[in-house]
């Protein structure tokens, strides 16, 4: 099991080298990148959420870890505001560093690890960390990056809207309503298979876009990137020791504390710097905490799932 995990971060250096090698170039990634968030995961979410018994327990269980990773991820930028002003950063710099290290990557790397430690089972409660996450993103994130910040309701709703029309909301709101009203079973058995075709390429070709991402930045220029490293560690240290605390307190079975906990150990989201770019400061900073935060996860992984199975 843990051999399939390393091997997925093999997938990573396929994409760094392809990058190196100007195989992949950095827009041809990009498009990639667009391809699996729009097109492969929510494939895989429609076909592995919709072959799921939802009973109420499993039903609870993902509301309460939507909300509850929403609520670390706010808790955690904030925490991190305070941190940046401690550090005496950039007053431009603080919203980047609520948004970059509050966020999760639980869609790019979440879903494919949870899918090799917990199976199936578990990945109805890691979608529960993508809707978080994408709602979190159009909705508190452009609020907080923005240089034009608007509190009417009018542009609160447009980026709630924003935020939750996306094909991965989509789809697992879709892949729930197949499986609760089991409709899965009207539905052709040619396009389920076409579509876990398609879902399983959300694997490889994830981790092959963020090696080529690496590849991009320059492994050598990022350890130059002092800055970036500490923040990086202060998140993934922090951040999981946070939410042990948080669930002694939060009753829940051990299946959906161990999948909680394994994706507050996930690194930052790779789309924040681009959002960065377009909204606010710090692109840089941003793109460079996504990176370290992914290479440090090789280590925090594992450890969070073996410190689940013991805790939990």
């Amino acid at each position: 099991m843990y051999g399939q995990f390393f091997m997925l971060f093999g997938l990573i250096l396929v994409g760094y080298y392809c990058n190196k090698k100007n195989y992949l170039t950095l827009e041809t990634n990009k498009n990639m990148g667009n391809m699996v968030m729009h097109v492969t995961i929510p494939a895989m979410l429609i076909t592995t959420i919709s072959g799921i018994e939802i009973t109420d327990q499993v039903l609870k269980g993902f509301f309460a870890s939507a909300a509850g990773q929403a609520g670390m991820m706010i808790g955690f930028g904030f925490l991190m505001r305070f941190y940046g002003r401690w550090r005496k950063l950039d007053g431009r710099l603080l919203p980047m560093l609520d948004l970059t290290t509050g966020s999760l990557n639980t869609g790019f790397i979440g879903l494919p690890v949870t899918m090799i430690f917990f199976g199936e089972a578990g990945i109805i409660y890691m979608s529960a960390g993508v809707l978080a996450l994408n709602l979190y993103l159009w909705t508190y994130g452009v609020y907080i990056i923005s240089d034009k910040k608007e509190s009417n309701p009018v542009a609160v709703g447009k980026t709630f809207l924003k935020g939750a029309i996306n094909p991965n909301c989509i789809s697992i709101l879709l892949g729930l309503a197949l499986t609760m009203t089991r409709a899965i079973e009207w539905v052709p058995e040619m396009v389920v298979g076409f579509l876990t075709k398609v879902g399983d390429l959300s694997t490889p070709l994830s981790l092959i876009y963020i090696g080529a991402l690496a590849g991009g930045s320059g492994i050598s220029h990022l350890f130059k990137e002092k800055l970036a490293l500490e923040i990086s560690l202060v998140k993934m240290i922090l951040m999981p020791a946070l939410a042990i605390l948080t669930m002694y307190f939060i009753p829940a079975d051990g299946l959906t504390k161990s999948v909680f906990l394994l994706s507050i150990c996930m690194p930052s989201a790779v789309v924040v710097p681009m959002m960065v770019g377009k909204y606010g400061y710090g692109e840089k900073l941003s793109s460079d905490i996504v990176l370290w935060t992914t290479f440090i996860s090789m280590l925090t992984i594992p450890l969070s799932v073996t410190l689940a199975n013991f805790l939990y």
